[in-house]
């Protein structure tokens, strides 16, 4: 088990990556905002599993010195920024009018999944927690373990806590909402891009 003060390090890292704002926070707010905090839990559950499916996934193959993993963030994250763009110029469009027949039509599980997947925001969090955290410690397997449990808490507190904060927008700013949340989704996407290319050199 990493020391304490390791784990609080940790710790930390996991809930600045996960509740700063990014692509799947102001997708989970904005869908508080339109179906509910409620609603919003398959879509949180499925960002988180995504994640963490993400994190074990390159932090096997990091420890098992499998080295072509790092080539694919440079791909994952144009093609990433390309999905969360298109996403962000369909919520700009958006007129904000919420039916009662819409609920059904909450992003799910599998939503949830899929963006977390493309999320520039995610690669960025798993390359840089696995080698700051997991590859310099002596039990590399037990570290990688601990923080994945950590990053699963803090990303499913993070997130759903977005969602309820999108349910305390009123029905009469939606569209408005809808905007702004386009516009921080469009500045995060440019901000990772920017900071990814240290990273992907």
């Amino acid at each position: 088990m990493p020391p304490f003060e390791t784990l609080l390090a940790m710790a930390g890292f996991a809930l600045a990556a996960s509740a700063t704002p990014g692509p799947v926070n102001i997708i989970g707010a904005m869908t508080g905002a339109r179906y509910g905090t409620v609603q919003a839990l398959a879509f949180v559950t499925g960002a988180t599993a995504s994640f963490l499916v993400l994190f074990l996934a390159f932090g096997t193959g990091m420890l098992a010195g499998t080295g072509w993993i790092l080539a694919l963030a440079r791909p994952m994250t144009l093609i990433g920024s390309a999905y969360l763009l298109w996403m962000a110029w369909g919520l700009a469009r958006d007129d904000g009018t919420v039916e009662r027949q819409d609920l059904n039509r909450a992003p799910d599980f599998w939503s949830g999944a899929l963006v977390q997947g493309l999320n520039p925001k995610a690669w960025l969090a798993v390359f840089s927690s696995l080698s700051t955290f997991v590859l310099p410690l002596a039990d590399r397997v037990t570290g990688l373990v601990a923080l994945a449990v950590l990053f699963g808490v803090i990303c499913w507190l993070s997130l759903m806590l977005w969602a309820w904060g999108g349910t305390r927008i009123g029905q009469g700013r939606m569209r408005l909402f809808n905007r702004l949340m386009a516009l921080a989704l469009v500045l995060s996407v440019a901000w990772m891009i920017v900071s990814a290319v240290p990273v992907t050199q």
